[in-house]
């Protein structure tokens, strides 16, 4: 990945999911923004008066987004799905998770899903974007850059999320906000229900 170019895609349009911040999560909360790449959405969680911190794994990544926004400073983390552990402690009342899980293994989808709700608190919230279809990805579900781009279907999803005790709440469908031809996105607004307890 050209951690550069990447960067400067995401930092050069708005954020296509801060429109749902003040949607998904209640004034002041503490959120984790989990995959935070560029620092985009973190440092408009920022802005908006969240008490907000980024998990990014790829170094190079971070290193940017601390450049790009110096009020990061102290609040990301290195940490990634599908260990992603309790960074900052957990115990948060929100995460956003926006293009992230398309990256991931099929085999390590069900762990990382287990993560996002461990580090959340009960009655948490979980704000999800994801591809609905992409029009840039070759056969094999790899971009040209070697990333893998898995398509998740949002049924799929909102099954599995349910069944670990998540109760969706809310989905919006977009276009790109990059302009790729044939790419469309879906946002889905789950909460954490107390206790977690599995739908059986």
């Amino acid at each position: 990945m050209n951690a550069a170019d990447v960067a400067g895609r995401y930092e050069a349009v708005a954020s296509p999911v801060a429109r749902y911040f003040r949607l998904a999560f209640p004034e002041g909360s503490r959120v984790l923004d989990v995959g935070a790449g560029s620092g985009r959405d973190l440092a408009e969680l920022l802005a908006l008066g969240y008490d907000a911190y980024g998990a990014e794994p790829v170094a190079e990544m971070a290193a940017r987004a601390l450049a790009a926004h110096p009020q990061l400073q102290g609040r990301m983390s290195g940490a990634a799905l599908p260990g992603l552990g309790a960074p900052f402690g957990g115990g948060f009342d929100g995460i956003l998770c926006s293009a992230v899980l398309m990256h991931l293994p099929e085999a390590d989808v069900f762990d990382a899903a287990f993560a996002l709700r461990n580090a959340l608190r009960a009655n948490g919230r979980l704000l999800l974007s994801l591809p609905l279809e992409r029009g840039d990805v070759a056969s094999g579900e790899r971009a040209s850059d070697g990333r893998l781009f898995r398509t998740c279907a949002p049924e799929r999803i909102q099954l599995l999320f349910e069944r670990i005790g998540f109760r969706q709440v809310g989905r919006w469908d977009s276009g790109d906000a990059l302009s790729r031809a044939g790419t469309r996105w879906y946002t889905l607004l789950f909460d954490l229900r107390a206790g977690g307890i599995p739908v059986q």
